[in-house]
């Protein structure tokens, strides 16, 4: 019997030996057991599996109505469609296009004003906690000059307070350079971004600055993504901070759960937490651990008809290996005036080498810090580093000053309101020549406080 076209697909659609993904398709024919005479071979029966199996060919339904044309508002319409990353147009395409209404939208609403207005108040209150007494302010204020002129030296953390004296006065200041580097990431559209949000490592946070601008960054654009009805910019920040020293992670931790108490909407809390020992911080081999302990994870029951204990995995070999490949994928590595001498670099090689060369691509490395003294061999050491890991596409972004922000002084209203704080509690400042003399001048004055301005270096996989 020779049969059409369209009876060989009736058929294969029904022999045993076809895709097992096709006895759940809804067949194209009828099987009433009628003929359709819709043609002298496809109105042919067929009999398949003792039925009789009639196929029609149905005429083709014409819309008789006109055609609408489109009009402004479905091209709008069409326009707002969200477009999601394909391996072909990644995130760099999403920001070519849509940052500069984000941009826009981050300026009208004044992101970077709320968010120092938050950090200022929970700041605030940090520093009465530490300073409650005139023996406190003697100590913040002895500790002030060596904060400023030897921010690196390592010794100047052994004064008592100096933490507390770092956070007065550098905390701000730098939550506000980092923003700004911040947007210029994305003003050069490698601003690193993730289908589930972004993991960030700050090493080297001290009190936190960099850490909660990089958080209040990530916390706007989701934002912006919610108004905007723009998904690819809903990007959740999980932030790991990695501090060495008690005292700075004790600052961060009092400001981070002022926020989570007074402003709910801050996700702080988890940056109040992190490893402590850069030096012992290898992601690889934290996922090999994890791995075997998930393996070797049994549940353990009674089999009562056996009349004996047993124990089945919890997870099967490629479920731990996923559920351990989970931890430590980081998109951004910030590294805030960590690095500070080419002897620190040596000292952390391995761990630097080890965190870039796990990084995926599109990552990105964000070096911010100090523009005199070690600092460019620091930076071309680190940049050595960063190109040995397949970090090739080195951005150059201008320094960064936070008074360039538009905050209309009230960095100096806060940096000069803890100042008078300690004067009233030990009535006449120790003052001897030197910085701290030309912190009384400076902050007694109603001129402008000077601020230094940090470099920003950006490479990306």
């Amino acid at each position: 019997m020779c049969l059409s076209r369209v009876q060989h697909r009736a058929v294969a659609f029904f022999h045993p030996k076809t895709d097992e993904r096709s006895r759940f398709h809804k067949p194209r024919m009828s099987l009433s057991g009628n003929t359709a005479h819709t043609g002298s071979r496809a109105g042919a029966n067929c009999y398949l599996f003792g039925l009789s199996l009639s196929h029609t060919l149905p005429a083709p339904k014409l819309d008789a109505s006109p055609k609408r044309s489109m009009s402004f508002d479905d091209a709008s319409r069409r326009e707002r469609v969200p477009e999601k990353p394909s391996a072909r147009r990644g995130w760099t395409h999403v920001q070519r296009r849509e940052a500069g209404a984000v941009r826009h939208w981050l300026d009208c609403e004044e992101r970077l004003r709320t968010g120092f207005e938050d950090l200022a108040t929970a700041l605030r209150a940090t520093l009465r906690r530490r300073v409650r007494t005139a023996s406190d302010a003697r100590a913040v204020w002895r500790a002030a000059p060596a904060v400023l002129g030897k921010c690196n030296d390592l010794e100047t953390y052994q004064l008592p307070l100096a933490e507390t004296a770092f956070a007065w006065l550098h905390f701000l200041d730098r939550y506000v350079r980092t923003w700004l580097a911040l947007e210029h990431l994305l003003r050069l559209r490698v601003l690193p971004m993730g289908r589930n949000g972004v993991n960030v490592l700050d090493v080297g946070t001290g009190p936190g600055p960099s850490a909660f601008a990089t958080h209040d960054f990530y916390a706007a654009i989701t934002d912006y993504a919610q108004v905007a009805n723009a998904p690819n910019w809903h990007q959740p920040p999980n932030i790991t901070c990695v501090e060495s020293a008690p005292t700075m992670n004790l600052i961060r931790s009092m400001i981070g759960e002022y926020l989570s108490i007074n402003r709910p909407a801050r996700a702080t809390l988890a940056m109040t937490g992190g490893p402590h020992d850069f030096g012992n911080f290898l992601p690889t081999r934290e996922r090999r651990r994890l791995e075997k302990v998930l393996r070797d994870e049994y549940d353990e029951y009674f089999n009562e008809e056996r009349q004996e204990w047993e124990a089945d995995p919890v997870y099967t070999a490629q479920e731990a290996n996923r559920e351990a490949n989970r931890i430590h994928r980081y998109r951004l590595f910030m590294l805030s005036n960590f690095l500070t001498t080419p002897e620190t670099i040596s000292t952390f090689q391995a761990n630097l080498e080890g965190i870039l060369a796990d990084a995926h691509a599109g990552s990105v490395l964000l070096v911010i810090g100090g523009r005199g003294g070690n600092y460019p061999d620091v930076y071309g050491l680190v940049a050595g580093l960063a190109e040995a890991a397949g970090f090739r596409r080195r951005k150059s972004i201008d320094p960064v000053n936070s008074a360039d922000a538009k905050l209309e002084g009230r960095l100096d209203e806060e940096l000069r309101w803890f100042y008078r704080y300690i004067r009233q509690r030990i009535k006449t400042l120790p003052v001897d020549e030197g910085e701290a003399a030309r912190i009384c001048a400076e902050f007694e004055s109603d001129k402008p406080i000077s601020f230094g301005s940090s470099a920003v270096h950006a490479f990306r996989k």
